[in-house]
C-alpha cells in the first residue's frame, strides 16, 4: 500500500476533501513540533526554579555579615531556601528571577528567605523586580 492509497482510504472513510486533509496534517505537525521544542527547552538540572534560573546551593552551617546599621545578616543557613539576594555594597535587593540578581558578584551576595528580612536589614526592592 502506497502513501497515496492510504490518503485516499482515509479520505473515503472520513469524507473530507484534499484541502481539509492538508490543513489537518499541518495543524497536527505544528502541535507535535511545538511540544517537542518545548520539551527540549526544559533543563534537567535539579537546581533550577520555575524560570530556569540556577539557585545557588549553599553549604555550611551559618555565615554572618554586618550591615551598615550594625545588624548581622545570616547569609547561609542549612535547609533554608534563599529567595532574595542583595549586594553587600548596594542598597537594593532582588528576587531570584530578576535580571539584576545576575549582576551581583558571588563574593558580594547576601541572601534572604523573605522580603521582610531584606527590608529589615536596610535594603529596598529594586524597581525592575516589582
Amino acid at each position: 500500500m502506497s502513501i497515496h492509497n492510504l490518503i485516499d482510504k482515509i479520505k473515503s472513510k472520513t469524507g473530507i476533501d484534499n484541502m481539509t486533509f492538508v490543513y489537518l496534517l499541518i495543524i497536527v505537525g505544528v502541535g507535535i513540533s511545538s511540544f517537542g521544542l518545548g520539551r527540549l527547552s526544559v533543563s534537567d538540572n535539579s537546581t533550577t526554579k520555575d524560570n530556569n534560573m540556577p539557585i545557588k546551593q549553599l553549604e555550611g552551617s551559618t555565615e554572618g555579615l554586618n550591615t551598615k546599621d550594625g545588624n548581622t545578616l545570616i547569609t547561609q543557613v542549612n535547609g533554608a531556601e534563599k529567595r532574595y539576594v542583595a549586594s553587600k555594597n548596594g542598597k537594593m535587593y532582588y528576587s531570584i528571577g530578576c535580571s539584576g540578581a545576575n549582576r551581583i558578584k558571588p563574593e558580594n551576595e547576601v541572601w534572604f528567605a523573605t522580603k521582610e528580612q531584606a527590608e529589615k536589614s536596610g535594603y529596598a526592592l529594586a524597581s525592575a523586580c516589582k
